[in-house]
């Protein structure tokens, strides 16, 4: 007899009952399918969001090369060439891999999972033409409109057909299966491309102080113009409750600030301008340009 007779032994407690599922019943089986949905989704997420970041990270090396041309070196065809078909290349592979994952899917539901790499990408992408076009005055625009990369992230896959059978006709062996094209294509949001052009100033601010450095003091005038353009376009935009692309332009109007520094610095102290210029200073809280 146990000493204390309130105890009760886990090993004398009533079994609980276990109930046999009916995998026939409706509910089990619609619960199965929306387990294997959810399972592919998630999975081809992950495939995605993998992508995206080798994209990512090919872009800011893309970015980081394309700031090595320096007008002493006179490497600026060279290094335009190998960042094309760096480019090129992600859009024929990276890209191609994410476009055939999002076949007959709702893009916007993956849009998370690449719309870092698409961004980063669409900087560097613009950043190259940009310095294609800075020297060619029949340019109108130094970066393409999102058209433009659209069409340019236009695919086909051979998909395989079985021969078209007539009636009463039996098919013979010589017959062999059609190979048909199918076209798809990455989907290329206008949104994602404004946000990623927002991007590309604060390239066009690092090569106004690298151009300073070097002694290239036209093309500091020449970025700063440009940023000022950019800044003046997209202050014109409404986007009170874009938080993101709100974030964006103020970190713009920084950029276009510290290369009206450096413009200043040109004009005022000519060759001791990189000596004497500080690139660090914020503008003043009271400052209001039609944007606050």
């Amino acid at each position: 007899m146990p000493k204390n007779p309130g105890y009760r032994n886990k090993n004398n407690a009533p079994r609980k009952r276990q109930v046999q599922l009916d995998e026939q019943n409706p509910v089990v089986l619609a619960f199965r399918s929306y387990a294997s949905e959810l399972d592919s989704k998630h999975d081809r997420h992950e495939r995605i969001l993998k992508l995206s970041r080798d994209i990512t990270i090919e872009s800011k090396r893309i970015i980081f090369f394309l700031h090595s041309i320096d007008a002493r070196e006179e490497n600026k065809a060279k290094v335009l060439e190998e960042a094309l078909q760096r480019l090129t290349k992600l859009i024929q592979v990276n890209f191609r891999a994410i476009a055939l994952e999002l076949r007959d899917q709702d893009v916007y539901q993956f849009r998370a999972a690449y719309s870092p790499g698409l961004q980063e990408f669409i900087e560097a992408y613009t950043y190259m033409e940009y310095l294609c076009n800075e020297d060619n005055a029949e340019h109108s625009k130094p970066v393409s409109d999102w058209s433009a990369l659209q069409s340019v992230m236009q695919y086909e896959v051979e998909a395989n057909q079985e021969p078209v059978k007539e009636e009463n006709l039996p098919i013979s062996g010589d017959q062999t299966e059609v190979k048909a094209i199918q076209k798809f294509q990455f989907f290329v949001d206008p949104t994602e491309y404004i946000l990623g052009v927002s991007d590309l100033t604060g390239e066009l601010m690092r090569r106004c102080i690298n151009s300073l450095g070097s002694g290239d003091t036209d093309t500091c005038m020449e970025t700063c113009k440009a940023l000022q353009q950019f800044y003046t376009g997209y202050i014109s935009l409404n986007c009170q409750r874009a938080r993101e692309l709100w974030r964006k332009i103020t970190t713009m109007r920084q950029s276009m600030l510290k290369a009206e520094n450096v413009c200043y610095n040109v004009k005022v102290r000519g060759g001791e301008a990189a000596k004497c210029a500080n690139f660090d200073q914020k503008p003043a809280d009271d400052t209001d340009e039609g944007f606050y």
